[in-house]
């Protein structure tokens, strides 16, 4: 079980997101803002669709796993410049990452 800190400003978004990962028995909590203690989390799941999204990466960019609108072309590069390795666009991710999501 890994815990899990969600960036996002959609409610549907959070919601596929908490209905998938606690299935699967990860604990997931709800980030509010871009100022946290990120001790608390194995992984942060960042939308880059939430207006904090940039600043949380440039500071936790090495926990992070973001997504984006496929044509999103300018959020994909900036949060892989901000250390993010783990990129997707939101078909990937919600398609082929999050029902398989396993930690580590």
């Amino acid at each position: 079980m890994a815990s899990i800190g969600v960036i996002s400003k959609d409610v549907i978004t959070k919601t596929r997101i908490f209905e998938e990962l606690e299935a699967a028995g990860h604990e997931v909590t709800v980030i509010t803002s871009p100022i946290f203690d990120a001790a608390g989390f194995d992984l942060i799941m960042v939308d880059l669709d939430d207006p904090t999204a940039l600043l949380v990466l440039k500071n936790q960019g090495h926990k992070c796993l973001a997504f984006a609108a496929a044509n999103d072309d300018y959020k994909i590069k900036a949060a892989k410049e901000a250390g993010c390795d783990r990129v997707y666009k939101h078909g990937e991710f919600y398609k082929k990452v999050l029902p398989n999501f396993k930690f580590p």
